[in-house]
């Protein structure tokens, strides 16, 4: 993906929308995602006796959440209470991504609204944000509701309520994610999408779900940033 490319698309939409986990750190670094649904499922078992069907192989948290949500609102409740807890343990041990405080400055210095727009739940990402000294990088977070699974990324909720949020429209906003999800949400929306390659195999996967750009490290970014 050219400087230029990458310009064009930050021109067109000047408030940017950053995915937590990835952008912004690797969440799960120090308590993986696999061990977090494990945990899920033994809670799971303690509530009702045996797992339900379609919970057995699911090594995402957040697709753990949503496949609850299928099963039962009040198993869902539960999930969501453990995952809030182990989310904000995690955040003790997340990793920064590289060059990622750079890219916030570089959008303070230029005037640029930014958000962080999350599957994650709000107080892990403040207690991030706190603990890094980035707070004061972001204007808004728009996190997952903790009432409705179902509005997690693909589904375009969040940032259609962050874009209210920072009084503009949806169509004047990029958003920066590393998985597919967030490219499907903002197509939804009409927001742009740049995919976030931050690990072997992902480019082609976010650039086949629609991603106006592809980048495999947020300094790309900065560097547009900085240049506009």
């Amino acid at each position: 993906m050219t400087a230029e490319a990458l310009a064009a698309i930050l021109r067109r939409s000047p408030v940017i929308l950053l995915d937590f986990d990835g952008p912004v750190c690797s969440v799960f670094a120090g308590y993986p995602a696999p061990q977090i649904a494990e945990e899920l499922r033994s809670l799971v078992i303690d509530l009702v006796d045996e797992l339900p069907a379609g919970l057995g192989g699911v090594s995402s948290p957040h697709e753990f959440l949503a496949a609850s949500a299928e099963i039962s609102p009040e198993l869902a409740r539960h999930v969501e209470d453990a995952l809030q807890t182990a989310e904000i343990k995690a955040v003790e041990s997340a990793t920064p991504t590289p060059g990622v405080e750079e890219f916030l400055a570089a959008c303070k210095d230029a005037g640029r609204q930014l958000a962080i727009v999350s599957n994650n739940t709000g107080a892990s990402i403040s207690a991030y944000l706190a603990r890094t000294g980035l707070t004061r990088y972001v204007q808004h977070i728009e996190a997952r509701d903790p009432s409705d699974p179902g509005l997690m990324k693909p589904h375009p909720y969040l940032i259609e309520q962050a874009a209210q949020a920072l009084r503009t429209t949806p169509v004047r906003c990029a958003l920066i994610g590393d998985q597919t999800t967030d490219v499907r949400a903002a197509k939804a929306i009409g927001a742009s999408s740049v995919g976030y390659a931050n690990k072997p195999g992902k480019a082609d996967g976010l650039s086949e779900a629609g991603a106006d750009a592809v980048i495999t490290h947020i300094s790309e970014l900065t560097e547009v940033v900085r240049a506009s």
